[in-house]
């Protein structure tokens, strides 16, 4: 007798909750039948994505996590929304295909927030739903959701300032210490100041053609032109031109050196461009092949390509931009209008 007591007392707590490091994630459309969405872990791997089947109006997913984590939503026509998951829980979401920005997801309290931020800011222009987003960042540090907001509200936008990026940082860092993407966005920031004008550049090693090592500081002009690209950026040869462009009217002068830094991860492509310009002087090419991943690229606190640099003979930054169309103005600018 107790032997069957135990085991029913046993398939009654398996059968109460996912178990484990699993949730259960249960949906309901009013007007959807059936259709085909994607789900991922933010704070896993980005290219696993996996397919959820929805039929007759509902769908069923299970999946797994060692900690409370968002997980995103995508549907077919790009539309994106947040499910925060943690390990043996069950939630239910529920949304109208038509209106696919008021969805309700619950079955643990960062859902429960998260809904109460939206319905606040459903109404909301751009600039009041960002200031809402930092009260919610401000009064709920701990929760995941303070995380996501930073990522959607901060983090992506690139009207928001540096500065107002560390603060939020302060609040957040504390209460999530081992947060690899807050620890990224942190390092980016403090690097980020290496390249504001009046800053020395940091010395940073690069990978030549032959793959041998060499130091960026290891040639003194009075000028050095970092240049960061890529082959697969948009116009990215026309960009190399005007580059070679600006190069080939300072040659006389003879003060500048040039130092074209690629964010190619397939050499061979990168090796393809730049082979005519191995007599171009003042001009070394350099690719790890380890695009935004490179150690010499954080270091710079480089994010996004075109960018240049120019710095004086102390490598103290005088001029950066990501603007193609500057680069013969900035050298002309400072190579031929000193006396």
């Amino acid at each position: 007798m107790k032997h069957t007591l135990y085991i029913f007392l046993l398939l009654l707590l398996v059968s109460c909750g996912p178990g484990g490091n699993a949730f259960r994630l249960k949906g309901t459309f009013r007007d959807m039948q059936a259709g085909e969405l994607y789900i991922y872990n933010q704070n896993g791997d980005l290219a696993r994505l996996d397919t959820i089947k929805v039929q007759e109006g509902r769908f069923r997913y299970k999946g797994e996590t060692d900690e409370v984590t968002s997980y995103i939503l995508v549907f077919p026509n790009g539309v994106e929304q947040v499910i925060f998951a943690g390990p043996n829980e069950d939630l239910e979401y529920e949304a109208t295909a038509n209106d696919l920005k008021n969805y309700v997801v619950n079955g643990n309290e960062e859902n429960k927030l998260m809904n109460k931020f939206r319905e606040e800011t459903y109404t909301m222009n751009s600039s009041m739903t960002t200031n809402t987003a930092r009260t919610y960042i401000k009064d709920n540090p701990l929760s995941p959701v303070a995380v996501y907001l930073f990522t959607q509200y901060f983090a992506q936008n690139e009207e928001v300032s540096p500065t107002e990026l560390k603060d939020l940082l302060k609040v957040l860092r504390p209460k999530h210490p081992h947060n690899h993407y807050l620890l990224d966005i942190e390092s980016k920031l403090a690097n980020a100041q290496h390249r504001q004008v009046g800053q020395t550049l940091p010395d940073v090693s690069l990978t030549r053609k032959d793959r041998k090592k060499e130091k960026l500081w290891q040639t003194t002009k009075d000028y050095n032109l970092i240049i960061l690209w890529a082959t697969w950026m948009p116009n990215g040869t026309d960009f190399l031109w005007r580059v070679k462009n600006a190069v080939s009217e300072s040659r006389e002068s003879g003060k500048l050196r040039v130092a074209a830094i690629s964010l190619d991860v397939e050499r061979y492509r990168w090796e393809e461009i730049i082979r005519p310009d191995s007599t171009v002087a003042n001009l070394q090419h350099y690719c790890d092949g380890l695009g935004f991943e490179s150690k010499a690229i954080k270091t710079l606190g480089i994010d996004a390509v075109p960018f240049y640099i120019l710095t004086d003979k102390k490598h103290r930054v005088i001029e950066s931009g990501d603007d193609a169309n500057e680069l013969n103005e900035v050298i002309k600018k400072h190579l031929f209008s000193q006396p």
